[in-house]
């Protein structure tokens, strides 16, 4: 797994999932957007373009990327399902039960050792807070 920073959506497969998800949904306004001609940073095109729809999307092309059933996810593979339903609770995205307990179980049981660790720790803690604020919402 390519892991380049300490957000949970930071890794190669949470990030072709989010790619894969938002595509299938929106299409061409996607690539639009994300054409280097438009002045939205890649994160604001993921803000203004993520939904449930998105969501839903996303983890399913993970899960068809993986082909196995959750109970035998890897501790990487777990850590890019969190990230993408991180990465839509950060936008706003209201988030079922289901994917946000999985993803919030896999977080506070995550066992990766990370080489910026305090980093890790409190990026991890700030979206299990997310997470277990998004069930009050």
């Amino acid at each position: 797994m390519g892991q380049w920073g300490v957000h949970s959506f930071e890794n190669d497969d949470a990030s072709d999932a989010l790619e894969v998800g938002f595509d299938q949904v929106h299409g061409s306004v996607y690539d639009d957007l994300m054409d280097d001609r438009c002045p939205l940073t890649y994160d604001q095109v993921q803000k203004k373009l993520a939904d449930a729809a998105t969501l839903a999307a996303s983890l399913e092309a993970l899960s068809e990327s993986i082909d196995r059933p959750f109970e035998e996810w890897d501790e990487t593979e777990r850590l890019a399902y969190a990230g993408v339903v991180v990465r839509h609770a950060e936008f706003g995205v209201a988030i079922p039960d289901e994917p946000r307990l999985r993803a919030l179980d896999w977080l506070e049981n995550e066992a990766i050792d990370w080489e910026e660790a305090t980093a890790r720790r409190l990026r991890r803690d700030k979206e299990i807070g997310l997470l277990r604020n998004a069930a009050r919402a």
